[in-house]
């Protein structure tokens, strides 16, 4: 409906077009088209790609749902033009400063990265992403948008990098690319939850933004002759901790997932195993599995008691036995969740007759592994665009976040004794957020694959890099 006036309504939004002092009808129009664009991508950012309804778009506006109607028919409508019309207007000025005329290399990379972490750190983008990375699992259409924009975003540094490295090919180029836009989206990531003091926010910021130069900048010699570490645990080849956690169909299985609900000191104190409790242990364990596969797979607008039940074969009230309340068993999930990998982290990172490179390296194979299984991805961005929505997810992510870092830290501070901890500590988050940010790409994209294997020596070098802190000043031309 009236496609000619939106697509020009949508336009003159992402060009900054003024109104014309003497408004006609036709200037109203295309106003109210930009104010209801914009006013969807504020409502999609708040009440998540589940809470998004087009009545709430109309009150923002101002207007009644029934006039909304006249210029977008329907939800799918307005969002087909909203989410679009802002990811081209971060992409297009993201792109002119990449192509600033009279500026060196060095000075236009030295701009778009402070323009990206200024939108990552000062702006609501980070809440925009997070939805859009969960909302891309269930809308194919979403899927694609999201496809172009990581394609067009990959494309503004692969240019970039063959100005600098001329000898680059092709192919390396959109590897170093994808490898720098990873460690944006997982910077992405943590800002959307952020809660990160004064002093060690800007330890954060100055390490981050040096890293994205050293990758920018640092030579193909430097890049390839730093680790020579081999994917050993690949999908064709899990250890048993992997093939716990993930179904090789890259979907979580309810059964060999195993989650286990935490039990409190005091209930760990008073349990005696009996034959009845074993019996309740195993039926919680099953149910929250469950609830987590559905989160994986249906996200968590399905995430409901009802559902669980549903999957489970079981009545409501039959569940409500074992977790009373839709909240017992989102808190439940997302602890045994967060704890199954802190666990295995934590017993790869600790001391012992291994150097303090390989563990971390280890950790760090395991992660990209792990984050490249498509159930897993899946899971990722749900629980993170969850978090921007409850209050009990939030909390577990941002404990389980923290003690993520504590990990990389600790092996930091053994391969750095001289590093402080504000250093170690925002290294071990540049780090963690380079690792999640590979859960955010899209390997197998139409428009523009990225080779995982290259990408995946890439990550590990910097890794290194980032632990050992050889991204200084003087690292950097």
């Amino acid at each position: 409906m009236h496609n000619s006036a939106i697509k020009q309504g949508s336009t003159d939004h992402l060009n900054g077009a003024k109104p014309d002092v003497r408004p006609s009808p036709r200037r109203k129009r295309e106003q109210r088209i930009r104010d209801i664009i914009d006013a969807a991508r504020q409502v999609f950012q708040e009440d998540g790609y589940a809470g998004f309804a087009i009545r709430r778009v109309a009150d923002r506006v101002g207007i009644t749902h029934g006039n909304l109607q006249y210029y977008f028919r329907t939800t799918e409508d307005l969002l087909r033009t909203a989410l679009p019309a802002y990811m081209s207007r971060l992409m297009e000025d993201y792109t002119a400063i990449a192509n600033r005329p009279a500026m060196s290399h060095s000075q236009r990379c030295s701009a778009l990265i402070n323009r990206i972490f200024q939108n990552i750190n000062e702006t609501d983008l980070p809440k925009f992403m997070v939805e859009i990375w969960a909302f891309a699992s269930h809308e194919a259409y979403v899927a694609e948008l999201l496809d172009d924009m990581q394609a067009r975003f990959r494309g503004i540094f692969a240019k970039l990098l063959s100005e600098l490295h001329p000898t680059l090919s092709s192919e390396e180029c959109l590897v170093r690319a994808a490898v720098i836009c990873a460690l944006m989206d997982g910077m992405t990531l943590f800002a959307s939850h952020g809660d990160y003091p004064g002093r060690d926010s800007v330890e954060l910021g100055r390490v981050a933004k040096r890293t994205v130069k050293k990758a920018l900048t640092a030579s193909a010699a430097t890049l390839k002759s730093e680790v020579s570490l081999r994917r050993s645990n690949t999908l064709h080849g899990m250890s048993d901790a992997r093939r716990s956690v993930s179904g090789s169909n890259g979907h979580l299985k309810p059964a060999p997932l195993e989650l286990r609900a935490r039990q409190s000191a005091q209930d760990s104190y008073h349990y005696r195993p009996t034959a009845q409790d074993k019996r309740r242990e195993v039926k919680v364990n099953e149910i929250i599995s469950t609830a987590a596969n559905l989160l994986a797979a249906e996200g968590y607008a399905n995430f409901t008691l009802a559902r669980v039940a549903r999957e489970l074969g079981m009545l409501s009230s039959a569940l409500q036995n074992y977790f009373p309340t839709h909240d017992d068993l989102l808190r439940s999930t997302m602890e045994a969740l967060g704890q199954v990998y802190l666990d295995r982290y934590s017993e790869m990172g600790k001391p012992n007759n291994k150097p303090a490179t390989e563990r971390m390296l280890e950790i760090a194979a395991e992660t990209f592994d792990e984050a490249c299984v498509p159930g897993v991805q899946q899971l990722v961005a749900e629980v993170w665009a969850l978090a921007q929505h409850s209050e009990i997810t939030r909390e577990i992510v941002r404990n389980g976040y923290a003690a993520y870092r504590v990990v990389w830290a600790e092996l930091i501070r053994e391969l750095d004794a001289l590093a402080t901890a504000r250093e170690c500590l925002a290294r071990a988050t540049l780090i963690t957020a380079l690792l999640d940010g590979v859960a955010m790409l899209r390997f197998e994209a139409q428009h523009q694959p990225v080779s995982e294997d290259r990408a995946f020596k890439l990550v590990m070098v910097m890794t290194v890099l980032i632990a050992q802190g050889r991204i200084a000043a003087n690292d950097v031309p």
